[in-house]
């Protein structure tokens, strides 16, 4: 069948241009490459020879029909800041705040000129190697890996990309962190200590109820109910370099699982803590012209919201005072968990007042014990086996 002057004069054109090629780089990716004149070529990175193969014939048609899209490469600085832009209304403040903190201390200053396209799992695994030498937590590396994979994954749904090119770096392993297990004479005298504190009440919340710092921080007196001795959680504060601002600043929201919104019932100890604390709060309002009322359970002087900088001051101090070893502040909710757990409460139960979205969570990363339960775990082998002398 004889071919048509259309063709025969689009052969002319390809000819004349060049047909393009099908190369392997040194990662180990195929580039589909396709030359535009003046110098200039296009070219999309593919894992199999066969994926490049048909790029390549796509790009011809798309470059001889005036259709190939020939702008400069986009960078991956570039990029990231066109994902962060796109996440920013799908995700919490805080955490899009927590993104950009780490893309932009970590990520754009080493890579900030290589193309999006360009970007190799070699680049990703020196890069981390180099954190370890710089004994940047396991843990950490393993959050910055998370962050770039979300966005590496999204420029391959978006057709930016043809794969992740980080999707199979190797990773340090993750590193539980110790946490310090309180025995029950360490708990008597912390709370005995807790009792000369402006903050006893917020110390006593936190290691028998294992409420978190940012919703202690944020509970206003409305979300207690007295009568019925329960208190609502209905939200959290941070306080963040906010980029948007170029300063900290407060930012409240909802807790971050549904299962965090939930309501606990107070024992009479803890509804007695807070009445006195509330009464001494009225003393201070009255006696301070200055005071803004945001109706927080705790709060500064003037009634604004406390820094987590500034509890982790009064908290060290606890510490000093009871004697005991440095530990986070979190290390009270940890142990609160075990507190709930030898006091044999139902464990659905442990997990909703802790604001847990498993029994897996509850247990397994919160679950400790302590040396007493260890040696009451060895008596009662020795009784159950007759060993006991």
């Amino acid at each position: 069948m004889p071919k048509s002057k259309k063709e025969d004069e689009g052969k002319s054109k390809r000819r004349a241009r060049g047909e393009g090629s099908v190369v392997q780089h040194a990662d180990g990716r195929w580039v589909a490459r396709v030359p535009l004149g003046k110098g200039k070529r296009k070219e999309e990175y593919y894992k199999t020879k066969q994926e490049a193969e048909r790029a390549k014939r796509r790009m011809l048609n798309e470059r001889d029909a005036g259709k190939l899209v020939t702008e400069q490469e986009q960078t991956f600085k570039d990029y990231l800041a066109y994902w962060l832009n796109a996440h920013r209304t799908t995700v919490r403040k805080t955490t899009y705040i927590m993104y950009s903190k780490y893309l932009e201390t970590r990520i754009i200053p080493v890579l900030v000129h290589v193309g999006l396209r360009k970007l190799t799992l070699e680049m990703f695994q020196s890069l981390y190697q180099k954190w370890e030498q710089e004994k940047l937590s396991p843990n950490t590396i393993r959050l910055i890996h998370g962050i770039i994979s979300e966005a590496l994954n999204d420029a391959v749904k978006w057709k930016k990309l043809a794969y992740n090119p980080a999707q199979n770096v190797k990773l340090p392993k993750p590193r539980k962190t110790k946490i310090y297990v309180l025995s029950d004479e360490e708990i008597e005298r912390l709370l005995q200590c807790a009792q000369e504190m402006h903050l006893h009440a917020l110390f006593r919340m936190a290691l028998l109820l294992g409420m978190r710092a940012g919703e202690l921080l944020a509970l206003r007196w409305s979300d207690i109910n007295f009568k019925k001795r329960a208190l609502t959680i209905q939200r959290t504060v941070s306080y963040v370099n906010d980029p948007a601002i170029g300063h900290y600043d407060f930012h409240v929201g909802p807790p971050k699982t549904e299962a965090g919104e939930r309501t606990i019932h107070l024992p009479l100890d803890i509804v007695d803590v807070l009445l006195e604390h509330r009464e001494k709060q009225t003393q201070m309002r009255v006696s301070s012209p200055h005071w803004k009322d945001q109706d927080l359970v705790f709060c500064t002087r003037f009634g604004n919201y406390l820094t987590p900088a500034s509890v982790r001051v009064f908290f060290d101090r606890l510490l000093k005072a009871a004697g005991l070893e440095h530990m986070k502040f979190h290390a009270l909710r940890h142990n609160a968990s075990r507190i709930l757990r030898q006091l044999k409460i139902d464990p659905v139960v442990r997990m909703e007042m802790l604001g847990h979205t498993s029994l897996d969570m509850t247990d397994g990363t919160y679950g400790h014990a302590t040396r007493d339960m260890h040696k009451e775990a060895a008596e009662e082998i020795n009784r159950l086996f007759g060993e006991e002398k």
